[in-house]
C-alpha cells in the first residue's frame, strides 16, 4: 500500500510538507513544491486515509450545510458554490432542508453535532434562538445570505442597500424623477437594506422622498405589486418609473403597466431585482440587479473552512457586491 512516506520520498521533501499540501495548508510552501507533492501523489496514485487523518487531525473535513427551502429558486447556485468550494479543500458538504419547520431544523442541528462536522453554513436560512444551546462554542458557524447573532461576524450577504442605490442612480440618469418603489415584506433584512439603498439614492440627486411612492409587495406574487403598480399610475402626479425589490414583482409591474394601455419603457420604465431566469425572458427583457448568490455560497465555504482550520470561531462579515444588469425596461424620460 502506498504511504505518505512514498509521496514524500518521490517528491523529495518531507513528510509534513506532504501533509500540509494534501491539506491545502499550503502557507509558506512554494508553488513548485505544492506542484511536485502533487504530480508524486497521482504518480503512485496514492490515497489519503481519511478515517486515520480523521483520528489525528480530530477533525471530520464535513461541514453541514442548513437550508430552509430548497426549491427557493436562487437557492441551488449557493448551495452548488458551497458543495464546489469545500471539495476544493478537501471538504464534504452534507445539505439539511429544514422546510421551514423548526423541529426539523432542530433534528438536522443535532444530528450534525452527533456526526462531528467541523462546522455549520446556515444558507438562506431563519436561525432559531436554540442553535446556541444545541451547538457547542467551539464549532465555527457561518450565516449564508442569513442573519447572524453576532455584530459584523460571521455572515456573507449581499451589498443590497448599495445595489439599490445604483439602480435608482441608473434611473436618474435616465431622467426619471418620480420612481415608484414596491419593497419585499419589511420585517425583512434585505427589504430594509433595499429601501435604505432607494432612499439614500434620492437624498444624494435632491429628489424629495414620496411616501405615496413606496409600497410593500410579497416576494413570490406577481400580483401583489401588479396592485401597487396600478395605484402608482393612478395618482395625479404618476411616477415615470418603478424600482420592484425583486424579478417576480417586476413581472406584475410590466403587466399593470400593459393593461393599463401603457409600454414598457416608452412610458414607464422598470426594474427589477435578482436577475432571475425569468428576467430576460420577459416583454421587454428586465433590467434588474444581479445577486451573486454562487458568490455568496463559496464566500461562507471559504470563510468557514477557515474559521475550521485556523481553529476559530469569529470572523469578519463579508458584502459581496451586486451588479445592475441593463436590458430593455428602461427608457429616458420622456415627460
Amino acid at each position: 500500500m502506498i504511504t505518505i512516506s512514498d509521496v514524500a520520498k518521490r517528491a523529495q521533501v518531507s513528510r509534513s510538507t506532504v501533509s500540509r499540501v494534501l491539506n491545502n495548508q499550503t502557507h509558506h510552501i512554494r508553488e513548485e513544491t505544492r506542484q511536485r507533492v502533487l504530480q508524486a501523489a497521482r504518480e503512485l496514485n496514492y490515497k489519503p486515509n481519511r478515517v486515520a487523518r480523521s483520528l489525528k487531525t480530530k477533525k471530520s473535513h464535513c461541514i453541514g450545510v442548513i437550508t430552509d427551502d430548497i426549491d427557493t429558486p436562487f437557492l441551488p447556485s449557493m448551495l452548488k458554490a458551497i458543495e464546489q468550494y469545500a471539495f476544493s479543500r478537501g471538504y464534504n458538504a452534507l445539505v439539511c432542508n429544514s422546510g421551514y419547520e423548526f423541529d426539523r431544523q432542530k433534528a438536522y442541528i443535532e444530528m450534525l453535532v452527533q456526526r462531528q462536522v467541523d462546522g455549520i453554513i446556515f444558507a438562506a436560512s431563519f436561525v432559531s434562538s436554540y442553535t446556541q444551546e444545541l451547538i457547542k462554542p467551539d464549532l465555527p458557524i457561518v450565516y449564508a445570505y442569513s442573519f447572524s447573532p453576532y455584530t459584523k461576524k460571521n455572515s456573507v450577504l449581499s451589498a443590497d442597500a448599495d445595489a439599490a442605490q445604483q439602480a435608482v442612480d441608473y434611473l436618474v440618469s435616465l431622467g426619471h424623477r418620480r420612481i415608484g418603489y414596491i419593497n419585499g415584506p419589511e420585517n425583512v433584512i434585505p427589504s430594509r437594506e433595499r429601501i435604505k439603498g432607494y432612499q439614500k439614492a434620492l437624498e444624494e440627486h435632491g429628489i424629495a422622498f414620496d411616501p405615496a411612492l413606496v409600497k410593500n409587495g410579497e416576494w413570490e406574487e406577481p400580483a401583489s405589486a401588479y396592485k401597487a403598480a396600478r395605484e402608482f399610475l393612478a395618482l395625479s402626479d404618476p411616477p415615470t418609473a418603478v424600482f420592484a425589490a425583486n424579478d417576480v414583482m417586476a413581472s406584475g409591474v410590466i403587466d399593470a403597466v400593459t393593461d393599463l394601455g401603457l409600454r414598457v419603457p416608452e412610458d414607464v420604465s422598470v426594474v427589477g431585482y435578482d436577475d432571475r431566469d425569468m428576467a430576460r425572458f420577459l416583454k421587454p427583457p428586465l433590467t434588474t440587479v444581479r445577486l451573486p448568490m454562487a458568490e455568496i455560497g463559496s464566500t461562507a465555504a471559504k470563510m468557514l473552512i477557515d474559521c475550521v482550520e485556523r481553529g476559530e470561531t469569529l470572523i469578519d462579515s463579508a458584502y459581496v457586491p451586486c451588479k445592475l444588469i441593463i436590458r430593455g425596461s428602461c427608457a429616458a424620460n420622456s415627460r
